[in-house]
């Protein structure tokens, strides 16, 4: 690493910890007074070039560890991104195979209780959304490897269960969505099905036989259930704690008890599905092809289906390589007045993660070029990462994708939405100072890597278990940075 290198490492976090002090409004950094009359201090806006671009399919299945399990199901017409269509699928296992049933026991009935985890998308009025319970008819599990996805279809029986229907309402879903603190609302469908299949779980629960203790032996005779919403104007989020179950009550001679089965901790997806015929995007149908929409002035981005918005950052390095010894001290990235929302709420944050040339998202690969490259854009500070390092947020990242870093250091660089000004903001300024300075291994004369293709991916709600979705003028997107050149 030669003197320039380490002499920008080590003065930039103050640099940047400097303009971040010197801000004279929300939206933009102005900088501080030049005492230095041996440094030149200045600003650029540099265009962003974007297009849209459609990914294929993206991870829903609901492991342990996910930071969100949930199962989404419903739909709902998006004036501008088309027909939104969500159904479920699910295991089910029984709560404690060590329980034996008590002598002379008579089964009643059977009901699904399902949790609405407060998540919903679709329209802001009240409604009645009707769901519709069916029994699968295919094998599901994450065993070998299998894994689900927003387009992978798990075959279920026609002739539900049993139907049911839940009064939704958006404002208070939102409002104890987003109390951290208390969460303290509890809302149930509470459906009742089919009383074949109640008395055949009831009859299947015996704590002697494998085929009910044996849980791979248990899912090949009740392989789960799909969940189905009917006639919707939104799609809602359903937990997977132990309060989703299906319940069987039955009774003895003296008492009324009940037995339950659970969805938490199987095999569990959501197929998502879009229409966006009679859509803005209509004709975005092949996958990480840079497509134009009927606006081309636009650009959207749509969890879950997914739709993302590429960015090309060639224009901040022809800008970077007509200056030497160029010391960034800020660099924001920006989009601003968003399209109106309406009822439809944007993505909280949007990540910003490399893209291959083909527009697929560059994975590290174990390669010595992509092991070069995590230590030349790791000077002085961590500016990509592949989300093998132990960050807390890694969980996002499971396909080792290369992610920017934000500022910060502690978690992936990313967009954050500003209800108030309707517009988005990120500081990449070490990433991009590590971009503009051009490196070679002496060992293996390889390069590093100068990543110009980058794609604006929603992060929270995480993309595969939510549906939000922004649309907004290319022109709106802005890269503005903040640097300083030596006056001799």
């Amino acid at each position: 690493m030669n003197l320039w290198v380490n002499r920008i490492a080590l003065g930039l976090m103050a640099a940047v910890a400097l303009f971040l002090f010197a801000c004279l409004d929300e939206e933009n950094i102005l900088g501080f007074k030049n005492q230095n009359k041996r440094l030149n201090v200045a600003f650029i806006e540099i265009p962003v070039e974007s297009s849209v671009v459609l990914f294929d399919s993206l991870r829903t299945s609901n492991y342990k560890s996910d930071a969100t399990k949930r199962l989404l199901v419903g739909s709902y017409e998006d004036p501008i991104f088309g027909t939104v269509q969500s159904e479920a699928y699910t295991q089910i296992r029984p709560s404690n195979t060590l329980r034996s049933r008590e002598a002379g026991a008579t089964f009643d009935s059977v009901k699904i209780h399902l949790q609405m985890d407060l998540y919903t998308y679709g329209t802001s009025a009240v409604s009645v959304e009707s769901f519709s319970i069916h029994e699968l008819t295919e094998d599901m599990s994450f065993r070998r490897g299998n894994d689900y996805y927003t387009d992978t279809e798990v075959a279920y029986d026609p002739t539900p269960l049993g139907t049911g229907s839940q009064v939704i309402t958006p404002s208070l879903f939102k409002a104890e969505l987003d109390d951290i603190a208390s969460k303290d609302t509890v809302i149930t469908a509470d459906i009742r099905l089919n009383q074949r299949f109640g008395l055949d779980l009831f009859r299947a629960w015996n704590p002697e036989n494998t085929s009910f203790t044996d849980f791979e032996e248990f899912s090949k005779r009740f392989k789960g259930l799909a969940i189905v919403g009917t006639n919707n104007t939104k799609v809602v989020g359903l937990s997977l704690s132990d309060s989703t179950r299906i319940s069987l009550y039955y009774h003895t001679t003296t008492d009324t008890l009940v037995y339950n089965f659970y969805m938490s901790d199987v095999a569990s997806s959501s197929r998502i599905i879009a229409d966006r015929s009679t859509s803005s995007l209509a004709g975005l149908n092949t996958p990480y092809t840079n497509f134009l929409p009927s606006n081309p002035n636009l650009r959207y981005i749509q969890s879950g289906v997914p739709v993302v918005t590429k960015i090309d950052l060639s224009k901040f390095l022809e800008f970077a390589d007509t200056i030497d010894n160029l010391l960034i001290n800020a660099a924001e990235l920006t989009i601003s007045n968003i399209e109106d929302p309406g009822s439809y709420d944007p993505p909280r944050t949007l990540y910003l993660q490399m893209l291959n040339s083909n527009n697929r998202l560059k994975k590290f690969r174990a390669t010595l070029q992509d092991t070069l490259d995590l230590g030349f854009y790791s000077n002085k500070a961590r500016t990509i990462t592949n989300g093998l390092q132990g960050l807390a947020t890694s969980l996002i990242n499971t396909d080792s994708v290369f992610s920017v870093m934000s500022d910060t250091q502690q978690d992936f660089g990313q967009l954050t939405y500003n209800n108030s000004t309707k517009s988005y903001r990120a500081f990449i300024s070490l990433f991009l100072q590590e971009l503009a300075v051009q490196e070679e291994d002496p060992t293996t004369g390889l390069k590093k890597s100068r990543y110009v293709d980058f794609v604006l991916y929603p992060g929270n709600p995480f993309a595969a278990k939510s549906l939000n979705r922004v649309s907004f003028n290319k022109n709106n997107i802005k890269l503005k940075v903040y640097y300083t050149t030596p006056t001799n």
